[in-house]
């Protein structure tokens, strides 16, 4: 009964945004075995100041500047992207005109034929009701001239409307494989999570297209004995995040506890790629991080020499994680 009620709680934190309470006398760094990444130590840069973004679920470096950070609320918030500085600060928000905030649960900026474009993944499905989602594609806004930068409205630029083979499927974690032409979805509630793409190109309005299964991700390693004494601990390992790196070759994946780096050759596939052992980034153990508990959004640098990470909540923190 006491673990039902356990995921109980959980579950409606989640839903709510709220973040879970923790079990104090579990609270110790229980990282696995396993090759670090090379990443620092995860250092607070900011907080985010925006009053409306209070569930980030998505956040990239923009395409245009070097200062400045693109961010998603999730499900039951308006279709708004958010301007961030690095520490945070509001640059204000742009309306995505004709699109419809579901469950939106990831972002990722990327170039495409010479554009600056943001994709907007309304891909999330708790409870695994909805058969079809859909990937908006959007012009990177460019700089306003209100005193917050960055207001108004942006048009989609075209939809990709989508579902799996498999079914129902519940996603968080979205990439753009420009080379490939391709987006990636990493599937959240699956044991192991799974790894889908569907092309970037547009789709014929009113019809959808099926995913195509690139692989299972099974080296991510499950929540320990001790993780799972926490509210949070049984979910340690659920994927809430991807990102790929500037030159396509690494993988980034978020997970309510760590994150882990996934690394291809020049010429090598995602598939063979996911199979192999990530490294391991380190990140605070969340009972012990107020501002970092429900962490659901991370993304690399434009250089690729630091990584960022935020969290769902009332002005979360926004960490960095430079490599060595």
């Amino acid at each position: 009964m006491a673990v039902m009620i356990n995921l109980m709680l959980f579950a409606i934190s989640l839903c709510l945004g709220f973040a879970p309470m923790s079990n104090p006398a579990a609270a110790q760094d229980t990282a696995p075995t396993m090759a670090a990444a090379g990443f620092g130590e995860a250092k607070l840069v900011g907080r985010i100041e925006s009053d409306g973004l209070v569930e980030c679920s998505g956040m990239d470096a923009s395409m245009r500047a070097d200062d400045l950070l693109w961010a998603v609320n999730d499900s039951g918030n308006g279709p708004f992207l958010y301007a961030l500085g690095l520490d945070g600060s509001d640059r204000g928000r742009v309306r995505v005109a004709g699109a419809k905030n579901r469950d939106w649960e990831g972002l990722d900026t990327f170039v495409w034929q010479g554009r600056p474009m943001i994709l907007i993944a309304d891909t999330g499905d708790n409870h695994r009701r909805h058969e079809r989602h859909t990937l908006y594609v959007v012009e990177e806004p460019g700089p306003g001239q209100d005193r917050l930068r960055h207001s108004g409205t942006v048009e989609v630029a075209w939809r990709i409307d989508f579902s799996y083979p498999e079914g129902n499927l519940d996603a968080e974690g979205v990439a753009v494989d420009t080379a490939a032409g391709e987006v990636l979805i990493l599937t959240k509630r699956d044991e192991p999570p799974l790894l889908f793409a569907v092309s970037l190109s547009a789709t014929v309005a009113g019809r959808s297209v099926t995913a195509r299964r690139v692989g299972n991700v099974e080296r991510i390693p499950p929540p320990s004995i001790q993780d799972r004494q926490h509210i949070f601990g049984a979910f340690y390992s659920r994927p809430t995040a991807l990102d790929l790196s500037p030159d396509g070759q690494k993988m980034v994946v978020l997970t309510y506890q760590y994150a882990y780096l996934f690394s291809r050759l020049p010429g090598d596939s995602w598939a063979s790629a996911v199979r192999e052992r990530p490294a391991l980034i380190r990140l605070p153990p969340p009972h012990d991080s107020r501002l970092l508990r429900q962490r659901e959004a991370i993304c690399f640098s434009p250089d690729a020499m630091s990584l960022l990470v935020t969290s769902e909540g009332d002005h979360p923190g926004i960490f960095e994680l430079r490599a060595r």
